[in-house]
Order: structure tokens, then C-alpha cells, then sequence
């Protein structure tokens, strides 16, 4: 009797599980993810590079008007400084040439375009590094207005932005001056006493003493 051979089977593997609709959707959130990221970071470098082109742009435009100004071309300084503070607004080099612009003026004999112009650009706060100067240029364009009260405030806020003890007691000083012209002898002797407790190192201590003693007839 023949013996029935049955044919071997090939044992075929399990093919993979295709994934779950949780494991596709998690791999959707992870490649939308990157690809925002990807948008943002180009996002981001697009900004910094187009600050800092405005930045460069901005800054040669203030060379110019200061050239302008150095060769007694004040018309063309004043124009290009106002073109430069529109167009740039924001830059460093604008907040700068609000400062030389006013300044200008001032050479002018506009010392009252002055005050509303520092005046406009103090209430935008400005970055801190532009307070003082934008302060003490306020107090001298009112010291020429002969509003004197008024200057020695700002030469009050003017010490306080300042960061340099010589710069604070200077503007102290200043400050004593101009309330004395506007017969406020109080404030006058606060701002030298100010000078001579706080900053007895700096230069300005000696006219503050004799500007002291003169108000108080030397009692100090």
C-alpha cells in the first residue's frame, strides 16, 4: 500500500498591523507641528533681518542730516531729520535725530517748536538711554523761553534719568539756576543741598555751594 505524502506548507509570517487611526493622527499633529515651527522660525528671521535693514537705512539717513547740519545747511538738516523720523519711526536713529532735530530748532531760535516737539516725544516713552539728553534739551529750550519753574522741573527729571553721578548733579545744578530765576528759592537751595549730600565727589559741588550760600546769605 502506497504511502500519501501531503506537501509541506510554507509557514507565511504575520504581516505588521497597519497602524491605528490614533497612531496616523499622531504622526499628522507631530509633521503640522514641525511645519509651524518651521513658519514661525522663518517668521521670526524675517522680522530681525528687515529691523535691522530699516535699522542701517535709518542710520544713514541720520549721517546725512548731520552732514547737512555740519556744513551750516540747517534748512536741509531739518528736513531730512522730519523725513527720517517718519519713515523710521521706532529705530534708534529716529529716536536720535528727534534729539537733532530739536536741537536745530533751537540754533533757529524755535526754542518753542523745541518744547512741544521733546515734549511729544517724552509722553511716547521713550527707550531710556534717550530720556536724559531729550530731558535736559527740553529744560534748556524753556530756560529760552524764560519759563524758568517749568525748566528747573525738567532739569530735575533730567537728573533723575541720568545714570552718571557727574550727569545728576550737573542737571541739579541747573535745576538751582533755573528756580532761582523763577524766584523759587526753595527749590533753588533743595536742588544744591541734593548736589552737596548726594553726589559731594562730583564736580559741580562747588558752584553749588557758592549758589547755596548766596541764597541763604551763608547760613547753607
Amino acid at each position: 500500500m502506497a504511502t500519501t505524502v501531503e506537501p509541506t506548507r510554507t509557514q507565511v509570517p504575520p504581516t505588521a498591523a497597519a497602524p491605528t487611526p490614533w497612531h496616523r493622527n499622531r504622526q499628522r499633529q507631530i509633521a503640522i507641528g514641525a511645519a509651524i515651527l518651521g513658519v514661525l522660525a522663518l517668521v521670526a528671521w524675517f522680522v530681525i533681518a528687515s529691523a535691522k535693514r530699516k535699522e542701517e537705512f535709518a542710520a544713514r539717513s541720520l549721517n546725512q542730516a548731520r552732514a547737512a547740519a555740519e556744513a551750516g545747511n540747517l534748512p536741509l538738516a531739518s528736513s531730512e531729520l522730519q523725513k527720517l523720523i517718519a519713515s523710521y519711526r521706532g529705530t534708534d536713529a529716529a529716536s536720535e535725530a528727534v534729539i537733532a532735530l530739536n536741537q536745530v530748532r533751537m540754533i533757529n531760535g524755535q526754542s518753542e517748536l523745541a518744547v512741544v516737539g521733546l515734549r511729544e516725544f517724552l509722553d511716547a516713552k521713550p527707550p531710556e538711554q534717550y530720556r536724559t539728553p531729550a530731558y535736559g534739551l527740553l529744560a534748556a529750550a524753556l530756560e529760552n523761553s524764560k519759563r524758568w519753574v517749568d525748566a528747573g522741573n525738567a532739569y530735575t527729571q533730567a537728573s533723575k534719568a541720568a545714570e552718571e553721578e557727574y550727569l545728576k548733579a550737573k542737571y541739579l545744578v541747573d535745576a538751582g539756576r533755573a528756580f532761582r530765576e523763577g524766584a523759587k528759592l526753595d527749590e533753588s537751595a533743595r536742588a544744591y543741598r541734593t548736589v552737596l549730600e548726594k553726589f559731594p565727589k562730583s564736580s559741580s559741588v562747588t558752584e553749588a555751594q557758592v549758589r547755596l550760600a548766596e541764597i541763604t546769605d551763608g547760613k547753607m
